[in-house]
């Protein structure tokens, strides 16, 4: 696995918090269906570092401003949770958290972004709030039981529920 993540693909996301309506909010993306591993799954914005990104809190900045259609000029940032490989797609994950007091409206990419899905940050806070199912077969024909946040129809789950737990961990600590 060493050897895999020395080689792995490197990428960045953004936990933006933002007031909605007096809470705490989240702001993840559906991706669009296309003909890849991560098709019209929930996540947080993010992608792959770009040679002309000048770091990787610079690449977290872009892909949130070009896949949700923000402004990421008034975002700041508050941290850093931890790296997380994910081997399915070879990436490694920067994770950052920022804060935005004056958030524009979305505007999502219609090319990379199905929708936008606005989770208050109390949501996860919840009882009961974490479940177990089965979400895609491996590709040895064997189908894969995973954690996920059962958020009022909305599941989240693999990498990007890693990394809300890790955030949601450090909160109530």
């Amino acid at each position: 696995m060493k050897q895999q993540m020395a080689f792995a693909k490197q990428s960045a996301v953004l936990i933006l918090l933002y007031e909605n309506h007096g809470k705490w909010t989240i702001p993840f993306i559906k991706r669009a269906s296309y003909d890849g591993i991560h098709s019209g799954q929930i996540s947080l914005p993010g992608g792959k570092k770009e040679e002309k990104d000048i770091d990787f809190l610079q690449t977290a900045l872009r892909e949130t401003q070009e896949e949700l259609g923000i402004s990421t000029e008034n975002v700041r940032i508050l941290g850093q949770l931890s790296d997380l490989y994910i081997p399915p797609s070879n990436f490694i994950v920067k994770v950052f958290v920022g804060y935005c007091s004056n958030l524009d409206t979305f505007r999502p990419d219609s090319v990379e972004v199905a929708s936008v899905i606005e989770i208050a940050l109390d949501d996860f806070f919840a009882k009961d709030i974490i479940n177990r199912k089965a979400f895609y077969r491996s590709s040895d024909g064997k189908e894969k039981t995973a954690p996920y946040y059962d958020l009022s129809g909305v599941e989240l789950w693999g990498a990007t529920a890693m990394i809300l737990s890790e955030f949601v961990e450090m909160i109530r600590q």
